[in-house]
């Protein structure tokens, strides 16, 4: 089921979210290629305020996915 998750003034309608714990959503660099690349430039420590379905949440970068192209972002701990 997709998701959507907002990162500053971009909005990912196709995001998808761990149906496992909901603690990491994917999103497909194809998407929003803007994105993607200011998404390679961050640190992994890096949080960033976000909204997933309209709920407040931080986020940072848990790793790329070389294979489905698409980033992996996750909730801090």
């Amino acid at each position: 089921m997709a998701h959507i998750v907002k990162i500053g003034r971009y909005e990912i309608i196709d995001a998808e979210l761990d149906s496992d714990n909901l603690q990491t959503a994917t999103i497909p660099c194809q998407t929003s290629p803007t994105l993607s690349y200011q998404l390679d430039g961050w640190d992994h420590d890096t949080r960033v305020p976000a909204w997933i379905d309209g709920e407040p949440v931080d986020l940072q970068i848990a790793h790329y996915d070389k294979q489905q192209d698409q980033w992996v972002l996750k909730k801090p701990a």
